[in-house]
């Protein structure tokens, strides 16, 4: 039953979104342009808190906080997209709301990645150079690449219509 009420509160939040785009379109767009670039600030301030506070505390809260952001963001993203996808024929949308529906699974790529840190399982250096590369780098590079390309998707969309 929950995953039910999920599924539906995501198709209400990128419903959300293609409703304020189809009558509120530059807010709509603008709005589009700005959440990705809030995302990356926020996942900027929860680096930065797992490297000077570790990661107990402040880093993992911020983590998780930044899954949920995500989670409510990416939808929204999706739902103004896709009335440039569906209802204006422009195929760049269909990349943007493909590029906010990952963002969520490259949050949770990197938070998950968290988890198999030297704290939380057997350390040795196999395992913190595999908890490095991961979770340190290329879940990270993936996650900021995947929002800087909302962010110019939505940008270049933006300078289109606004």
């Amino acid at each position: 039953m929950l995953e039910f009420l999920n599924l539906l509160g995501i198709l209400f939040v990128a419903a959300a979104g293609l409703g304020l785009r189809r009558w509120k379109p530059r807010l709509g767009l603008l709005l589009n342009q700005g959440l990705p670039i809030g995302l990356l600030a926020f996942w900027l301030v929860e680096a930065m808190a797992g490297i000077f506070f570790g990661p107990e505390a402040p880093h993992r809260i911020l983590g998780h906080a930044f899954v949920i952001a995500v989670w409510l963001a990416a939808p929204l993203g999706m739902g103004v997209f896709l009335v440039g996808a569906i209802f204006e024929g422009e195929s760049r949308s269909w990349l943007g709301a493909g590029l906010a529906a990952f963002s969520v699974v490259a949050a949770l790529l990197t938070a998950v990645t968290g988890y198999a840190g030297p704290s939380r399982a057997a350390t040795g250096a196999e395992h913190i150079l595999r908890f490095e590369i991961f979770h340190l780098f290329a879940a990270p590079a993936l996650a900021g690449a995947v929002l800087v390309g909302w962010a110019l998707l939505a940008r270049a969309e933006h300078k289109d219509h606004g």
